[in-house]
């Protein structure tokens, strides 16, 4: 569907996508559907997939991207811009100048549900999400089952390993062949180039033989239930650096073994570390070291790399995330969950929310799980407002995710010419 109005094209603005080719095929595919598309590339791993005519070479700092973004915005006034985490410096600015213009902001993240989904939202994710305004006072769903056809997963995707390839290879180039001056805008540290392959090609050597070396330990966990579960995130997650109330992982760690020790009737208290933490091997020393200093029980902690989270949530007692979409395992399958950071998922209809280390021991010695039927109500709104089916790294993935993003576009151009029209 085709919406240009007395064929003028439509124009749309790309920023920084996810790694690998997802937003070089959404300018192709957009292009081809007669949109008038502008791609800003803002270092050296964001062009080795932006092979497009009209693409925009930006190097400075944050104050002199405000201002050429502002010019953008003035001149061209686009359609939409579309971009890839709400939280990254230069998203945060587009998006406030997009909010002061009025323009659209599309802004995708990775599933809040996996896999088979990708996050789609206007004006931002996670902490930004318009459903962090969710409230349900009945405890109906208002979707029927008719309407959640529509947000079913794209089948058969799972892109850990595509993901980790387009990963090291975005930023392998970033690193190497980025300009001083783009090194500004960098949402990550920069790491020199070598270091960088030796710790990734090491990383993943340790996430393979865990499944190996872990086996027996977590057959164990699936065949006896009721151990506290701790997802543990990545270091530099932005979730972590933006919206976390002050947590991090070493300050969620420690709090956890003090409320378990502080706890009359000892728990098994199991750390999942996440499969894009690099520093894996670190934390779990640090993990074993400080529950031994507190006296803690060798058999009543425990640090894992592999086991699948779904089936770890499952037969977990209770959860204890910082922000971690983890939280949606649990949430499927009746498990209470304490969340102390900021999130989409933090609603008291659905979750208990915390922010102290009592908050912490508190739930250790009591927790109870929220209302189902609220809890449904909430992921088939979720559903329906927040995510659509695809995914950013594997082919087949990528296409359904493209057409969907093209369609999600149309319907609120729709949405915006009715709500024109009616004032009018």
């Amino acid at each position: 569907m085709n919406l240009s109005i007395a064929g003028a094209p439509r124009k749309i603005v790309l920023l920084q996508g996810p790694v690998g080719p997802f937003f070089a095929e959404m300018y192709k595919a957009f292009s081809q559907q007669g949109f008038s598309v502008k791609r800003f590339t803002f270092n050296a791993g964001d062009r080795l997939f932006a092979k497009h005519d009209n693409c925009i070479r930006f190097a400075g700092d944050l104050s002199d991207w405000e201002a050429c973004f502002r010019a953008e915005i003035a001149q061209n006034w686009p359609e939409a811009i579309i971009l890839f985490g709400a939280n990254r410096p230069i998203h945060q600015v587009a998006r406030r100048v997009a909010k002061e213009y009025g323009v659209n902001v599309i802004s995708l993240e990775e599933g809040y549900l996996r896999s088979g989904y990708i996050t789609c939202e206007p004006g931002g994710n996670n902490q930004h999400s318009p459903l962090t305004n969710w409230s349900r006072c009945d405890q109906s769903p208002v979707f029927t089952s008719a309407d959640t056809q529509l947000r079913k997963p794209a089948p058969g995707i799972s892109s850990f390993r595509t993901q980790c390839l387009w990963g090291a290879l975005y930023y392998l180039s970033r690193d190497t062949f980025s300009g001083a001056s783009e090194e500004n805008l960098f949402h990550r540290a920069k790491e020199r180039p070598l270091p960088l392959a030796w710790s990734w090609a090491a990383h993943m050597a340790r996430r393979a033989a865990a499944h190996v070396t872990e086996a027996r330990a977590i057959g164990r966990l699936y065949r006896n239930p009721g151990y506290v579960l701790v997802p543990l995130q990545v270091s530099h997650d932005s979730q972590i650096q933006t919206a976390s109330r002050g947590w991090n992982t070493k300050k969620l760690i420690n709090a956890c073994l003090e409320a378990q020790a502080d706890t009359p009737v000892k728990q098994q208290i199991v750390f999942k570390l996440h499969p894009l933490e690099r520093n894996g091997a670190r934390l779990k020393r640090h993990i074993l070291r400080q529950a031994k200093q507190m006296g803690l029980p060798q058999q009543s902690v425990q640090v894992i790399a592999a086991g699948q989270m779904g089936k770890l949530a499952a037969n977990a007692s209770g959860m204890i995330l910082i922000n971690s979409t983890s939280a949606f395992c649990a949430l499927h399958n009746g498990i209470p969950i304490l969340v102390l950071g900021d999130a989409i998922f933090r609603h008291e209809a659905v979750v208990t929310t915390g922010e102290t280390r009592s908050d912490i021991k508190a739930f250790f010695q009591a927790r109870q799980a929220k209302q189902q039927d609220l809890i449904n109500a909430f992921i088939a709104d979720l559903k329906m407002q927040s995510l659509i089916p695809g995914d950013f790294y594997v082919a087949t993935g990528r296409e359904i995710a493209i057409a969907e993003i093209l369609e999600e576009l149309n319907q609120q151009t729709i949405r915006i010419g009715a709500r024109r029209k009616a004032r009018a």
